[in-house]
């Protein structure tokens, strides 16, 4: 047997995480703005957005990733809308790729853990960019909910991992909660599903294997159930679509995932 790159073990699906970048989450600024209204602002966010990280990191995801998009005609219907994107967790890079392919001329904005806006001195630039920190409290919870509203309702793209932890070029999908999908409940807003998978290499196979991304057609919220109800059949559709799309495909295992209880060292094989 050919020698993996790299092997991780894990015991819990649900809450390990391989991200492995060591960055420790420092609290949110209590007078922090998830969200801004200013014409100002907007007008200078918009510009870096569009003209220098758009096109920059196009360009470098193409070098790096080759990254293709299949799907993208099935949403043609929302490119006047906002909608709530949810993929699966296997990349850092995966949720700029959406932004800059298949999400224009729509703005992401990336729900994420307190650690990406906890990097040194970039913390304003990555929420101008689009990032939006998971609240720790009621009161930026107020704050987020409002954000999330906002950029929906101005036609924005509000991009959610239920997964919530990044297990790098894993090639299935791991179990999430339905927590995330209230909010397009509530809004009677459009879901689309995303699905990440791999194609190897013919050169160069000690990089990263190149990327496709799927794209599912707009799913809507049964606004004749119960709130709760419509919440977990949005969970329910997008995970089956991540699901079948993982396993019915060619999805090159870069990496090897092993439960520790299995007790094998996929090293010595």
């Amino acid at each position: 047997m050919k020698k993996l790159k790299r092997v991780y073990y894990y015991s819990d699906p649900v809450n390990d995480d391989f991200a492995l970048n060591d960055i420790k989450a420092k609290p949110l600024p209590k007078k922090m703005k998830f969200f801004h209204r200013g014409i100002i602002y907007n007008l200078f966010a918009n510009l870096i957005y569009y003209l220098v990280a758009v096109p920059w990191l196009w360009l470098y995801g193409k070098i790096r990733y080759r990254f293709r998009i299949v799907g993208e005609k099935k949403i043609r219907s929302l490119k006047h809308k906002g909608y709530f994107l949810y993929g699966n967790h296997t990349m850092d890079d995966d949720g700029y790729l959406a932004s800059v392919s298949f999400n224009l001329p729509h703005k992401t904005y990336v729900v994420s853990s307190q650690e990406t806006t906890s990097i040194f001195g970039l913390r304003w630039f990555l929420i101008m960019m689009g990032v939006l920190p998971v609240p720790a409290n009621p009161e930026e919870a107020k704050k987020f909910l409002e954000a999330v509203e906002y950029h929906y309702k101005h036609r924005g793209v509000i991009m959610i991992f239920p997964e919530a932890h990044i297990w790098p070029y894993y090639t299935r999908i791991r179990p999430f909660v339905d927590n995330s999908f209230t909010y397009p409940a509530q809004l009677n807003a459009p879901v689309v599903a995303m699905c990440t998978t791999f194609r190897q290499r013919r050169f160069f196979r000690h990089l990263p294997p190149k990327v496709t991304i799927h794209v599912s057609a707009p799913i809507y919220p049964d606004m004749s159930k119960a709130l709760g109800e419509r919440t977990k059949l949005l969970r329910d559709q997008v995970y089956e679509f991540m699901e079948d799309t993982s396993s019915s495909l060619d999805n090159y295992e870069y990496v090897r995932y092993y439960k520790k209880k299995d007790g094998d060292d996929p090293t010595e094989k």
